[in-house]
């Protein structure tokens, strides 16, 4: 995926900042917001450092379900969706839908489940979702569906040389 065209990207329930830390150094352009709950606050400071980012991130604390910081060109959840019950993902999504400027991204990292019945590691992984969380994998449309319910629009799923999937899309 092409960075380069963002000067700011938050990175939500971005735990201690692997992935944005890591688009960053490929990127020298944007800048970073990391959101993520207090407890890892330390954690992502101490990588942010490690890495030379400190002049390019902020972390910000604060939970995904009640608010998201606003202003960003992009925003990131990465493994998040799949971990929760479809009203925890509207909440999820409709604060980034209110946090999101005109021209604003969302990218969605997540397994993307085929139709039918063709082998793919995350079926195995939504039995386990299902079954220890409120949260599951989810085919292309279940997202079209998802997000379309918060006020986006599904622009294009790519896939990557991983079973993890880039769902892009524009608040509608």
């Amino acid at each position: 995926y092409d960075f380069s065209a963002f000067k700011t990207i938050a990175d939500i329930g971005g735990a201690t900042g692997h992935i944005l830390t890591t688009i960053l150094a490929a990127h020298p352009g944007p800048r970073g917001t990391l959101f993520d709950v207090p407890d890892n606050q330390a954690p992502a400071t101490e990588l942010i450092h490690a890495r030379g980012m400190t002049d390019r991130v902020t972390f910000v604390p604060g939970s995904f379900f009640e608010t998201i910081p606003s202003g960003s060109d992009l925003y990131i959840l990465s493994h998040i969706l799949h971990d929760w019950s479809e009203e925890q993902c509207h909440a999820i999504l409709a604060n980034c839908h209110r946090a999101m400027v005109a021209g604003s991204r969302l990218l969605i990292l997540e397994m993307v489940l085929p139709e039918g019945n063709s082998f793919h590691p995350g079926k195995i992984l939504d039995m386990t979702m299902l079954a220890t969380t409120t949260g599951q994998e989810r085919t292309e449309y279940e997202y079209r569906a998802l997000l379309g319910k918060a006020g986006f629009k599904l622009n294009r799923v790519i896939p990557t040389s991983s079973a993890i999937s880039i769902i892009e899309a524009f608040p509608a």
